[in-house]
C-alpha cells in the first residue's frame, strides 16, 4: 500500500448506494454526480447493489427452475446482479473523465465462511483494493457477495451490500461510511405508519441494532455492528437529496441525558412456535436450540412456562414467518425424542418495540407502555426486555394501531436529538 494513501486511510470516503439508488441508468449517473463530489476530497471505494428489483427477479428464475434451488447455485445467480451495478457505474464515471475501476468480491478478496446465501465476511485482503486506489480516483466494489477459501461464491444475506461497506470501510480505516438509501435517515418510526415521526439526527449503534432487528428496514443490524465493533462512524443519507445530512450513527455518548426513548418499531414477518410438554430436565433446551442453528434459523424471543402438568414445559420462541415451516417440521421430528406432547405454530403475530438508551433507567417506562396497549384493547401475547428495549408480541391486526398509540403516548413525534 502506498504510504500517502496509508497515511490517508481516515481521508478515504466509502459510500454505499443501494437498489433504489440505481434503479435504472439515469438514477446511476445522478450517483456518479454524488461520487464525482466525493472523490474531489479524496478517494473514494463506492458499493452497489443489484438495480432495482433485480435480485428479487433473479430469485423468482431460479424458483421457476425448481422448488428448492441448490444453494450453491443460487448464490452464483444472485452475485450476478452487483456485477451489472458495478460495471455501468465505473462506465458513467469513466465517460465523466473520472478514473475508475470496478471489482467484484472475488477480485478485491472478501473472504466469508462456507455457507450459501447469508454468509458472514470473515477477512478482508486489501492489497488488490490499495494498488487499485492508487491508480484510480474510484474503486466500485460489488455488495452482498463475497468468496470462500475455496474459491465459492457466496451471498451475505438481507442487508448484504451494508454489510461489505463497513467492512470496507474497516479493513481500509476510513472513519466514516455514508450509507445512501432511498429516504432522509432513521427516524422515530416509519414515516409511512406515522406521517408525525422526526428524523433523529443522531443515534447509538446499540438504538440502531435494536431498531434493525425489530422491523426497521434502513440499514442491517450487521453492519451496524460491525460499525460498533471497528468505531466507524455511519451517515444514513437520501441518494436523492444529497445536500441533507441525514442521521449520524455513533457510539452515542450521553444519549440517555437526552433523551430516554427514541423510537417504535413494528415487525409484522414474524410467527411463533410453541412446543408443548417438554420433561423439565436439563439438556431439552439445548438440543432443540442446537436443531435450529443447525439449520441457520435465526430465534429471537423464547418463553419457558410451566406445563400444568408437574414436571413439564412448554418452550415458545419466534422466527421469521418464512423459516416457520421449516421449525415445525424440525420440532415434529424431534417431538417424540423429546418426549413432547405437541407442537403448535402461531403465524398471526407482530412485535412492536420501544426503543432508547436511556430505558433501562426509567422503570416507569414499562408500566406506561403497558397501560397504553390496555387503554386501546390490545392484548399482549408475549413479553421480552432489554437494556435498550421492550418488546411486545401482538396480533398482527393490532399492530399499526399499537404502534401509532406508543408513538403519540410518548410523545415522540418531539422527539430532537443532539448534534
Amino acid at each position: 500500500m502506498d504510504k500517502t494513501l496509508q497515511a490517508a486511510g481516515s481521508q478515504i470516503s466509502v459510500l454505499k448506494f443501494g437498489g433504489t439508488s440505481v434503479k435504472n441508468l439515469g438514477r446511476i449517473t445522478h450517483v456518479c454526480e454524488i461520487i464525482d463530489q466525493a472523490r474531489r476530497s479524496g478517494p473514494v471505494v463506492v458499493v452497489v447493489s443489484a438495480m432495482g428489483d433485480t435480485t428479487d427477479y433473479l430469485v423468482k428464475l431460479a424458483n421457476q427452475c425448481s422448488a428448492h434451488p441448490d444453494s450453491r447455485e443460487l448464490d452464483l445467480l444472485l452475485s450476478t446482479g452487483e456485477q451489472i451495478s458495478i460495471t455501468l457505474v465505473a462506465m458513467i464515471l469513466r465517460r465523466m473523465g473520472i478514473r475508475a475501476r470496478s471489482f467484484t468480491a472475488y477480485q478485491v478478496g472478501i473472504f466469508t465462511e462456507t455457507v450459501h446465501t447469508k454468509a458472514r465476511i470473515v477477512d478482508v485482503k486489501t492489497e488488490t483494493l490499495c494498488r487499485a486506489l492508487e491508480e484510480n480516483d474510484v474503486v466500485v466494489v460489488a455488495g452482498f457477495q463475497g468468496v470462500t477459501e475455496g474459491g465459492e461464491i457466496t451471498t451475505l444475506g438481507r442487508g448484504g451490500s451494508d454489510t461489505t461497506a463497513v467492512a470496507l470501510a474497516a479493513a481500509l480505516g476510513a472513519e466514516r461510511c455514508d450509507i445512501y438509501t432511498d429516504v432522509d435517515g432513521i427516524h422515530t418510526a416509519d414515516p409511512n405508519l406515522i406521517p408525525q415521526a422526526q428524523l433523529l439526527q443522531r443515534v447509538s449503534y446499540e438504538e440502531v441494532v435494536e431498531m434493525a432487528r425489530l422491523g426497521a428496514q434502513i440499514i442491517h443490524p450487521r453492519a451496524v455492528e460491525l460499525a460498533r465493533q471497528y468505531k466507524v462512524v455511519l451517515q444514513v443519507r437520501n441518494t436523492f437529496k444529497p445536500s441533507h445530512e441525514g442521521t449520524r450513527i455513533d457510539e452515542g455518548e450521553d444519549m440517555e441525558i437526552y433523551r430516554s426513548v427514541s423510537g417504535v418499531a413494528i415487525d409484522k414477518d414474524q410467527s411463533s412456535v410453541a412446543i408443548m410438554g417438554v420433561p423439565d430436565r436439563p439438556g431439552i433446551a439445548a438440543k432443540i436450540m442446537q436443531a435450529m442453528a443447525d439449520k441457520s434459523i435465526v430465534i429471537d424471543m423464547i418463553m419457558q412456562a410451566f406445563h400444568p402438568t408437574f414436571g413439564l414445559n412448554n418452550i415458545t420462541f419466534t422466527v421469521h414467518e418464512s423459516e416457520l415451516e421449516q421449525t415445525t417440521t424440525i420440532l415434529e421430528q424431534m417431538k417424540e425424542e423429546l418426549g413432547a406432547k405437541e407442537v403448535l405454530a402461531d403465524p398471526d403475530i407482530a412485535k412492536v418495540s420501544l426503543i432508547g438508551a436511556g430505558m433501562v433507567h426509567q422503570p416507569g417506562i414499562a408500566a406506561k407502555l403497558f397501560a397504553v396497549l390496555a387503554g386501546a384493547g390490545i392484548n399482549i401475547k408475549m413479553i421480552a426486555t432489554s437494556e435498550m428495549r421492550l418488546t411486545c408480541v401482538l396480533s398482527k391486526a393490532d399492530a399499526q394501531r399499537a404502534v401509532q398509540e406508543i408513538h403519540r403516548a410518548f410523545e415522540l413525534d418531539t422527539v430532537s436529538a443532539p448534534k
